[in-house]
């Protein structure tokens, strides 16, 4: 095999099987051990990685490497790493079977230092480089409340910071770390990105009306998500809106019930946007009256929009005026 004989033999050359498994420590090690390598590449994965962090700022001889090569493990590790933090022997057995970068390395090193980034390595089945400098990059309030059950890659870590420094921004330091230890209970990484996108955002404020009778206010973010998964629908896709003030979201509790969006109309005020039921499902034509009635009492208009009006304008101006009955009017927010 070219591993033992062929044109490197004797040449400080990395050969490619070195190159592949060494990466970019490739040429240092064909110094140590020229090709065909052997001392490197029959060590056990665990003991290449070793090597690898032997060499990050150093220039060993073949020589003081060698405890990596022959020494039970732990004996290796204080050889070479005199600083090596708790966790290193663990973490060796599930790097996988190639280098990885220099930085990876280090960043390695720098979370098996920290007690909470450690647990989330510590649980994971196996290491790559991604998600050991996601967990490195996490906040250091975020990492202490996952608690080591969740594990991120490096773009997700860096989404993370951006979304906790949005976090602290909107309501300080102090509340921010409640903040993120709720992220810490998240159920799956899944859910957690879904907690941050919606703790970015601030709190539903409340209408300048009353609500009906029959009417529920979703006055609140978590109330929102909530309805979103109960009418199985994409409300929750709306949180912008109703923080920002531009809409406000209500349950008809019916029969049959119902999402109801009341939207701030530049021209026409606060007026009915729309109303789906479970599933987006259309409200029947009987059961309407009652929904727009209860509005109506709440000084919410029923009627054209802006949009509608101006695009009417327009296509009138080209001789495409067309008209719109009563009727399809107060259909349009049901249909």
């Amino acid at each position: 095999m070219y591993v033992w004989t062929g044109p490197w033999a004797l040449v400080h050359e990395p050969t490619p099987l070195l190159r592949k498994l060494a990466g970019e420590f490739a040429d240092r090690i064909a110094r140590l051990w020229p090709a065909p390598h052997g001392a490197f590449l029959v060590a056990s994965a665990e003991r290449r990685h070793l090597i690898c962090l032997a060499l990050i700022g150093r220039e060993p001889t073949a020589a003081a490497l060698e405890p990596a090569l022959t020494a039970p493990t732990k004996e290796a590790i204080r050889a070479l790493l005199a600083d090596a933090p708790e966790g290193l022997e663990r973490a060796l057995r599930r790097m996988g079977e190639e280098a990885w970068p220099e930085a990876a390395y280090r960043q390695l090193l720098v979370v098996l230092a920290d007690p909470f980034r450690a647990r989330i390595v510590n649980h994971a089945q196996a290491l790559d480089p991604e998600s050991v400098v996601g967990t490195a990059n996490l906040p250091s309030v975020v990492a202490r409340a996952c608690g080591g059950r969740l594990k991120v890659g490096e773009a997700q870590a860096r989404l993370l910071c951006e979304a906790f420094e949005a976090v602290v921004r909107r309501v300080g330091p102090e509340r921010a770390e409640a903040v993120a230890a709720r992220w810490g209970r998240a159920g799956s990484v899944k859910q957690l990105f879904e907690w941050a996108a919606e703790d970015i955002l601030s709190d539903v404020p409340t209408p300048p009306f009353p609500t009906a009778e029959g009417l529920k206010l979703l006055a609140t973010k978590g109330e929102i998500r909530e309805a979103a998964i109960r009418y199985r629908n994409c409300l929750r896709s709306y949180l912008a809106e109703a923080v920002s003030g531009e809409s406000v979201f209500f349950e008809w509790l019916g029969p049959p019930a119902a999402i109801v969006q009341v939207s701030r109309d530049p021209v026409f005020g606060w007026r009915l946007s729309e109303v789906r039921g479970h599933n987006n499902e259309t409200v029947a034509a009987e059961y309407r009256p009652a929904i727009l009635s209860a509005l109506r009492s709440m000084g919410v208009g029923i009627g054209p929009s802006h949009w509608s009006l101006t695009n009417a304008l327009e296509q009138a101006g080209r001789g495409n005026a067309y008209l719109v009955t009563d009727e399809d009017r107060l259909n349009e927010p049901f249909d």
